[in-house]
Order: C-alpha cells, then structure tokens, then sequence
C-alpha cells in the first residue's frame, strides 16, 4: 500500500471521526436540553395543580398553615404521577420571612431544597401574605441527570481511540499481507525463471536428438527405431511443462495490478490452428477429436498475442482434460459489427452449477465428480479471465453436468 494512499485514508477516518463526535456531542446535548425541558414542564404543571388546591387552606394564628403536612407529600407524588412522573421528591414548606423550613420531608436535604430551582409561591385563601411561603421540591435521584459535556467528551474520545486502534491495526494487517503476498508473486516469479533453464536445456536435447533419428532415418529406410515416438512425447512434454510455467509466471505478474499487455494485429484463427496442431496427437490418442468452424472475417483483433494464445491453449486443454471419454472438441468463431467471438465447446463431465460463478477465482477447483482425477492447479482459468480482462473482453460459462461446457470470449474490434 503506497504512503500517500495510506496517509489519505487515515486523515479521512480522522475527520470523519472528529465530526461524529461532534455531531454526537451536539445531539445528546440537544437530547439531554429537551428531556429537561419536558421535565421541568410536567413539573409546573403538577404544581399548578397543587397549589390550586391548597389555596384553600386556612392560616393560623400565628401564621401557619392549617393541614397535615404529610398530606401535602402524598399530594405532590399523586399529581406527579399523573403528568408521567414515577418520583418521590424532597417536600419543603418554606417561610421566607423567617429563612427557616416550616416543614421538609428529609432534613438532611434542606441544603438540597433551598438551591433547588422547584420553588413554587403558595398563598392560602389567595390573599397576599407578609409571610411568604414557598414549596420546594428537589430530585436528587432524577431520572434525567444533569448533561455533563465533559464526561460524554471523554466518552467519545475513548471510543474514537478504540476504533481508531483497530482501524490502524486493520491498515497493517492488510499491510502485512500485501507485502506477503508480493513476497509470494516474487518466489513463483523466481521459481519459474529457474524451471525455464532446464526446460530449454531439455527442449534443445530434444532436438537435436530429432535431427540425428531424422538423418539416421533416411540412411536406413527399411527399419525405423520407436526413438523418433520416444522423442515426440518428451516434445510434447516440454511445451506442456513450458506453457504451465508460463501460465503461472504471467498469472503472478497479473495479480500485481500494475501488468500491462502489448498490442498489435493477431491473427485468431492462424492460433487456433497451431493450438489444435499441438493438441492433434493427444487427441487422436484417445480416440477424439477436434471440430472447427472458423467463421469470423477477418479474423484480425488487438491484442497480445502470446497471451491470447495461452488463452485459447487452456480452454482447449481443459476441455480434453475433464472429457471423461474420448474428448470431443469444437471451436468455433464469428464477428459481429462489435465484437470479435470465439467459442470453445466440450462434451466432457460439465461443471456444477454452484461451482460455475467460482471456476475463474485463483486456486479453486472444482470438488465434485470425478473432477479431482484430473491433475491442476486451479489457475488455467484464472489466468484465462485475467487475460479477458486485460483485453476488455468478457466470458461467459455454460455448462451441464454430463453433457459438457461452452466458454464464450468476446473480444471487442
């Protein structure tokens, strides 16, 4: 992952953190305001009540009120109740000429009562006293606490931290397994450099060899030595084992993102042909055999015309390979006013159709049938669909357990 991506993502997740937690601030504040709000209007509205009541009440002599002062408790929790609040407050009768509680439900919360904003002006009979008396009320176990900014601050601040550690351990992990994974395109890159040294070796050996049966052939016509059969087949061999390595080198080369293919005229049908010539004796071998219908005029599109070679040879070597009996092959193109289109059609054992949306990813062979008989390493039609890619084609799976598959490629012109 490059560092100024890196950097990017991060200053992202920063800013987008930072207003979540300032919209998040902003919300709860909004919250907390409104549910005080409320509060406090349910509040007034059952004291109103209260007071509405009691301002029949009769003073004494001697300035105080004539009721039981545990009345006035059960009153206030009543009329609380019916405005939506399960609360028992703190009850106190205030005198405020004196500056002293005529009554409080708990004398231990006086302090609580006379800074609490529940004060309420209460006149008996609705005649203006030169005794003020007040009821207060206090909830010191309030349902909606006070909203303290600083705290949910610290809160938010906390979780941001958490997400943002897990956001950075995710970055290194997905780091790490980059760098592993382009450890791995250089091993395979390494591996099939040092396989094409023997190869070659092997490949000149084996013609040589051809050249000196070829000579020794002509010097004696009458008995011909199964050297020149033995030869074929490491021939053959050979180019399968150099296609193999070169499918896996050009396939780790592609996961890298950065692969670029070269482009110039190719000649479809002359790839075919040389495709079905390295196949003929594989084929007739087995008592197959391969069916064309080269309709496509011109033939000619852009590509790359080793990979589209290796292309075709793995569709080709696929539907020989999974052909439970003798391997039947057709392919065939066509051209419309857009694209360029070649088919590859096998009467072999089919593909699931659970397996068929999968058949393209890299290593993934199919797990089913008689599937596993086969020898592979699930990157022939990896490589196939990156190869499509690269030219901006498509492809296209049909397939039929127990009748075979048909690979449609379309290339654009």
């Amino acid at each position: 992952m490059k560092r100024w991506f890196t950097a990017i993502i991060i200053s992202i997740f920063a800013l987008a953190a930072v207003s979540l937690v300032i919209v998040q601030l902003v919300q709860t504040r909004r919250t907390f305001s409104i549910s005080d709000n409320m509060f406090n209007v349910s509040v007034n509205t059952a004291m109103e009540e209260v007071i509405r009541q009691l301002n029949g009440e009769e003073l004494q002599g001697d300035g105080s009120v004539a009721f039981n002062y545990r009345d006035l408790d059960s009153l206030i929790v009543e009329e609380l109740l019916l405005v939506g609040i399960d609360m028992h407050p703190v009850v106190g009768l205030y005198d405020g000429s004196q500056g002293s509680f005529l009554y409080s439900s708990d004398s231990r919360q006086e302090d609580l009562l006379e800074e609490s904003p529940y004060r309420y002006s209460f006149l008996p009979q609705g005649v203006v006293s030169s005794n003020p008396l007040f009821i207060i009320l206090a909830f010191p176990h309030s349902f909606f606490p006070r909203f303290d900014s600083n705290l949910y601050l610290y809160v938010c601040i906390f979780l941001v931290l958490v997400i943002a550690t897990m956001f950075v351990f995710s970055l290194r992990t997905i780091a790490n397994q980059q760098r592993l994974d382009k450890m791995k395109n250089e091993f395979i890159s390494n591996m099939t450099h040092e396989i094409k040294t023997p190869i070659s070796t092997i490949s000149l050996a084996c013609e040589m060899l051809q050249e000196t049966e070829t000579k020794n052939t002509e010097e004696d016509a009458v008995s011909q030595s199964p050297l020149s059969t033995y030869i074929g087949i490491i021939a053959d061999e050979n180019a399968r084992m150099r296609l193999l390595v070169e499918t896996i080198l050009q396939s780790s080369k592609m996961s890298g993102g950065n692969f670029q293919i070269k482009t110039d005229e190719v000649d479809m049908h002359r790839i075919i042909t040389h495709v079905m010539q390295s196949f003929r004796l594989t084929v007739e071998g087995r008592g197959g055999g391969i069916e064309t219908h080269l309709d496509a005029n011109p033939p000619i599109i852009y590509g790359d015309e080793l990979h589209l070679t290796n292309l075709v040879y793995n569709l080709v070597d696929n539907g020989i390979k999974y052909s439970a009996k003798a391997p039947h092959v057709v392919i065939s193109t066509s051209r419309d006013s857009h694209h360029f289109i070649l088919k590859v059609q096998d009467h072999g054992i089919g593909i699931p159709k659970a397996d068929q949306k999968r058949v393209f990813e890299k290593f993934y062979r199919v797990s089913t049938g008689n599937v596993h008989n086969v020898k592979g390493f699930g990157i022939g039609l990896n490589y196939v669909a990156q190869v499509v890619r690269l030219h901006h084609g498509s492809i296209n799976l049909e397939s039929e357990v127990g009748k075979g598959s048909t690979f449609t490629v379309e290339f654009p012109i």
